[in-house]
């Protein structure tokens, strides 16, 4: 009886023991659910957490493995496992316990490696691409086609070489086919995508990009064609240097203005002469161009030229004999560019009107030069006498002219041909002047520089009715009699060996300056006081002793200038200028101390200067 006790005892035990072995394995069980698909490259696992007396860690039981794979943390029952996209993995978690140690075996998959090409193009792009591509550890273009460059849009904003940018901006050339691959890395896993594209002709938004014209530089028509476009001084025409590297700048076929002064161009961009053939007005000034193409006829509706001032030491010392087909040009300046010569075509610019060629040094003018019949302005320095047919140039209003050989300078015998002439600037040593230089008629401003052997001028130059503004240089001792006859005149002045003023120099009424230093006067006519406009009168360096008593009839004088003469008196009617005469300067003459001081008393209100 005690032996079956026993054996119910031990029987009830073992079952005891069975059943709290049941329980520890229920407990241990592991969730073991398989997470598939997956579309990212990384997953929670999600086993119960572990309790004080247990312990685990996870490994990998198959699959593919490189540095992308790995677990966050082997010993968390909750860690983030990272594979590989298109692989599969048997994970194992060992779960040990009291000892106890069981396994379970999760499978994990991924989806395969997918990499898209999102086209972000702006709608004009017809030559070029916007591209973003998905990207994870590394990307790679692969471009087939020749194409021009391509920009990194996701780092620098600079063209690149190696194109490992998925963000991009590609630049095609025009008409070509291209195919696009973007092909992307995750770890030993790579994905590509592809986009064709056929590039059109280069569109003209793609220049204002490429310029990175604002809306306020440039002007479109009805038609959305870019008509004007204004870049001077920008930091951003410089590209006119690289046509090749921007071909877009061919596409601005319509323009009719274009500004491009100041952008430190050295090379006149040859995009202009071969492609801009409407153009109308063109500023290329303040620049470096030492050359213009041998193309640039070509411009045919050119009415506005302006190319001047050369910077940087460079000089254009020439034009192309094609010059001479700009049939439409009206204005041009050419100002201080170096020029040396002009080509025999140049006669041919029968509609331009407006010619400044000053600061240069043109070895002669065309000898057709006269058949520039529409040409009302021209400037311009010359190292030979002018041809002979200047003088047609019957519409000629302003005329500044500098001849600067060292031989004797000649004017046409018919140069008084030109009798719309309004301002005359002559520079050169001419030793007379043509007889028909009279016939000027319509001359307001004249300026008679360099002339330091003109003997004599012609003696009608008082013919010159219209004249108001005259500064004469030369070496002759006496004015011509006809001189007074020149009633308009306002200002006059003369450097010369001249020895008197004419005794009805009163007869110039009109006169506010008068300017006659540094000659052989003796003395000032009775008559001057007839000038009674005269405001400004400088005299000084020479030998006048006399001073009329009609000078105290100057009644509106405001300076008088009489330095270093042999003046001894001032006639008493000089007190009569006390209320409008500012500054008598005096110093230099042979005046006693009591004749000072009288005239400080005769001219209490007036600036007295004698040191």
């Amino acid at each position: 009886m005690k032996k079956i006790y026993l054996l119910l005892t031990t029987i009830i035990f073992l079952a005891s023991c069975q059943k709290d072995d049941v329980n520890l394995k229920s407990e241990l069980d592991l969730k073991g659910n398989d997470i598939l698909n997956v579309e990212e490259f990384e997953v929670i696992l999600n086993e119960k957490d572990l309790k004080s007396n247990e312990s685990g860690f996870w490994s990998i039981q198959s699959g593919l493995i490189d540095e992308k794979v790995f677990f966050d943390d082997i010993q968390k029952p909750q860690t983030t496992f990272h594979g590989l996209p298109g692989e599969e993995y048997k994970l194992i978690w060992k779960l040990t316990s009291s000892g106890v140690t069981t396994t379970t075996t999760v499978t994990v998959s991924f989806r395969p490696l997918k990499t898209e090409i999102v086209n972000l193009s702006l709608g004009f792009y017809k030559t070029r691409l916007h591209l973003q591509a998905k990207y994870y550890d590394k990307g790679q273009w692969t471009i087939e086609g020749r194409y021009n460059n391509i920009v990194d849009r996701f780092l620098s904003n600079k063209p690149i070489t190696s194109i490992q940018s998925p963000d991009i901006l590609f630049y095609g050339f025009d008409n070509t086919a291209y195919k696009l691959t973007w092909t992307t890395w995750y770890g030993s896993k790579s994905a590509s995508a592809t986009i064709l594209f056929n590039s059109g002709e280069y569109h003209q938004d793609e220049a204002l990009e490429d310029l990175s014209a604002r809306s306020y530089q440039f002007k479109k028509d009805s038609n959305g064609n870019v008509i004007e476009l204004n870049m001077n001084g920008s930091r951003s025409a410089w590209i006119y240097q690289y046509p090749d590297q921007f071909p877009s700048l061919q596409s601005l076929i319509y323009l009719k203005k274009l500004l491009l002064s100041g952008d430190g161009i050295t090379d006149f961009p040859q995009v202009i002469s071969s492609k801009y053939l409407n153009l109308e007005f063109l500023n290329i000034g303040h620049n470096a161009i030492s050359s213009i193409p041998e193309n640039f006829g070509s411009l045919t509706k050119l009415d506005t030229l302006i190319l001047n001032n050369n910077n940087y030491n460079k000089t254009l010392t020439k034009l192309p004999e094609s010059f001479g087909q700009l049939k439409n040009l009206r204005y041009l300046d050419l100002v201080m560019m170096g020029l040396e010569t002009l080509p025999d075509s140049f006669s041919n610019l029968k509609n331009l009107k407006h010619c400044d060629l000053s600061l240069n040094v043109i070895a002669k003018l065309p000898e057709n030069i006269g058949n520039l019949s529409n040409l009302e302005n021209f400037r311009t320095t010359v190292a030979a006498s002018i041809p002979s047919s200047f003088s047609n140039l019957t519409n000629l209003k302003e005329c500044y002219l500098v001849i600067s050989n060292n031989s004797t300078t000649i004017l046409p015998e018919d140069f008084g041909n030109l009798k719309k002439l309004r301002t005359l600037y002559l520079v050169g040593d001419f030793t007379k002047l043509p007889s028909s230089f009279s016939n000027l008629s319509s001359l307001v401003n004249l300026e008679l520089m360099g002339a330091s052997h003109l003997q004599e001028l012609p003696d009608n130059f008082g013919n010159l009715a219209n004249l108001e503004n005259a500064t004469i240089h030369g070496n002759f001792k006496v004015l011509p009699n006809s001189f007074t006859n020149l009633k308009k005149l306002k200002e006059l002045t003369i450097t010369s060996s001249l020895e008197s003023l004419p005794a009805n120099i009163g007869n110039l009424n009109e006169l506010r300056w008068l300017s006659v230093n540094s000659m052989n006067l003796k003395e000032i006519p009775d008559s001057f006081g007839n000038l009674e406009n005269l405001k400004y009168f400088r005299a000084y360096l020479n030998k006048i002793s006399y001073i009329p008593a009609s000078f105290g009839n100057l009644k509106n004088i405001y300076e008088v200038n009489l330095s270093y003469n042999s003046i001894t008196h001032f006639p008493s009617t000089i007190a009569n200028l006390s209320d409008t005469l500012y500054e008598l300067i005096i110093r230099g003459n042979n005046y006693s101390q009591e004749e000072l001081n009288a005239l400080k008393k005769m001219l209490p209100n007036s600036k007295i200067t004698y040191e």
